[in-house]
């Protein structure tokens, strides 16, 4: 047979068993359609967790007091520290510094009451942190000087102290009795669950002098923020900061910048990915093992057709053909709608999250779907290739 009659009987075949060549497909559709959609999915999840992360700032390092052996802090920062990092001829890549403190109060406006995390620090924490705003402004030097209670609070204690939904901005809350006017609000960041909302109650900003001298005390600072002049300078301003310290005959700090959280997310994303991919590679795989299935059974149920044409004439490689062609065929079909499928699933978002189409993802999930029919196909096909005609011709004699 020649090789437009090879594919004519093929596809005879198969739509002479429609509901088996149907289902089949239907495999190969859910294993096609789940590789791409899962690693679409790893994909939207990667870029997501990236965009969080360089809303840290890409320069940012955040500096802690030195550990002891049992995690506890045996050292503390100062003031001193602080205007030594900004100051110091040594940390020529270190560009902006702001100094912590944090701790928690009782935030009220009208009815409505939160225990936030409290941090006070100065308006170059907002430069470093890349800080966006969703209303209103940051508290600046002015205010600072001018000893003005002003607060910049994050969406999540906005929406606990005024649930109907209102803004926050030119409104006055109560932390512990003190009245605080709210000149701005936060745009969500992954600053705020770096350093925590406390329960999801969120976190309010508040000038240095004015949280030292109303809630905290004056004490040490819980932590510095500095910035590098550009990302590339991160790990050199690391080890000018540690130097500094060193200098002043301090332990040397720990350090925490925005690549680290990157790469350990990273790792984290894939091996979320490749487990996604694992378990649909899985669905692929049982795809194909139903082409497998499918095909055995076609072969048992012509075997007398087999060994007609045989006894014919047909040779052992047009015989194989025309099987593999009906496997490929059954794979191509369910590849193109499992293609299809995934391109309509990922243009919605799955549990919160974008799917991010990657083509050579697709051009695999379909070149898989291929392969699958060709070496799925391929053992039924010598099956029927090497059959005895004299014996296929007696089944049912």
């Amino acid at each position: 047979m020649n090789p437009l009659d090879l594919v004519i009987a093929a596809l005879r075949s198969l739509r002479g068993n429609l509901t088996r060549s149907i289902l089949t497909i239907l495999m190969v559709t859910i294993g096609v359609g789940s590789v791409i959609t899962l690693v679409a999915v790893g994909n939207g999840t990667t870029e997501q967790v990236n965009k969080q992360v360089a809303s840290l700032g890409a320069s940012a390092v955040f500096v802690s007091p030195a550990g002891d052996n049992y995690g506890s802090k045996s050292a503390s920062f100062t003031r001193a520290d602080r205007d030594a990092l900004a100051s110091d001829p040594l940390g020529s890549a270190i560009d902006l510094v702001a100094p912590v403190v944090d701790g928690t109060s009782k935030a009220v406006a009208g009815s409505a009451s939160a225990s936030p995390q409290v941090v006070g620090t100065t308006p170059d924490y907002f430069s470093i942190t890349n800080a966006r705003l969703s209303a209103g402004r940051f508290f600046t030097t002015t205010d600072e000087l001018t000893d003005q209670s002003v607060a910049v609070i994050d969406a999540t204690l906005q929406t606990a102290l005024f649930p109907d939904g209102s803004s926050a901005v030119g409104r006055t809350i109560l932390v512990e009795n003190i009245p605080l006017l709210v000149v701005g609000v936060l745009a969500p960041t992954a600053v705020d669950s770096m350093y925590g909302s406390m329960g999801g109650v969120g976190t309010f900003y508040a000038p240095l002098d004015l949280v030292e001298a109303t809630l905290t005390g004056y004490h040490e600072l819980g932590s510095i923020a500095l910035s590098a002049t550009s990302p590339a300078q991160v790990d050199t301003a690391k080890s000018q900061a540690a130097a500094i310290f060193a200098a002043r005959g301090e332990a040397t700090p720990s350090f925490y910048s925005s690549d680290q959280l990157r790469e350990t997310l990273g790792g984290t994303q894939e091996s979320l990915s490749s487990l996604l991919s694992s378990i649909a590679a899985i669905s692929l795989l049982v795809g194909g093992i139903g082409v497998t299935n499918v095909m055995l059974l076609t072969v048992r149920e012509r075997i007398r057709e087999i060994g007609v044409r045989k006894a014919l004439g047909a040779g052992p490689i047009s015989l194989a053909s025309q099987f593999v062609l009906e496997a490929t065929g059954l794979s191509v079909i369910g590849g193109a709608l499992g293609v299809a499928v995934a391109g309509f699933a990922t243009l919605f978002p799955i549990n919160g999250v974008m799917p991010i189409v990657d083509g050579a993802t697709v051009a695999l999930a379909a070149g898989l779907s291929i392969a699958i029919g060709v070496f799925f196909g391929t053992y039924p096909a010598v099956k029927a290739a090497r059959m005895n005609p004299v014996a296929a011709l007696r089944v049912g004699v």
